[in-house]
C-alpha cells in the first residue's frame, strides 16, 4: 500500500501517554497547533508561569512499514488533548508544590536572612 507520503510519529507531552500521529509529508502545523493549545490552556490555569518543558512535544518518527506495531497507541486527537491537559495540570501543580516545599525548608537560601546558617 502506498503511504501517500504520510509519516507516522509517536508523540508525548510531559509525562503523558504516547500517541500516534499520522501527518502528510508537508503538514507540520498539526503538532504546532497542539503545542499552542496546551500552552494557552496552561497559561490560563497558571498565569505567569513558563511551560516549555511540559508543552514541547517529544517526537519519534516511525518507519511507515512498521506502523502496525503502533496500532494500539491512541490517536492524537481532541480527546487525547483533553487527557494530556489533565496530566500536564497535575505535573505543573506538582512542580509548584515542590518549589513551595523547597522554599519553606528550614534552611532555605532565599536571601532573606531568615532560616539560614
Amino acid at each position: 500500500m502506498d503511504n501517500g507520503k504520510k509519516k507516522l510519529y509517536i508523540v508525548s507531552f510531559g509525562d503523558s501517554e504516547k500517541y500516534r500521529l499520522v501527518l502528510k509529508e508537508d503538514d507540520s502545523e498539526t503538532l504546532e497547533n497542539v503545542e499552542k493549545k496546551l500552552d494557552s490552556y496552561l497559561r490560563d490555569k497558571f498565569p505567569g508561569d513558563s511551560f516549555a518543558y511540559f508543552t514541547s512535544p517529544k517526537v519519534t518518527e516511525v518507519a511507515w512499514e512498521h506502523r502496525d506495531r503502533y496500532e494500539t497507541y491512541p490517536e492524537l486527537d481532541d480527546k487525547a488533548i483533553e487527557n494530556i491537559k489533565a496530566v500536564l495540570v497535575k505535573e505543573v501543580k506538582d512542580r509548584d508544590d515542590m518549589q513551595q516545599l523547597n522554599s519553606d525548608a528550614p534552611y532555605d537560601n532565599t536571601g532573606d536572612g531568615v532560616g539560614t546558617l
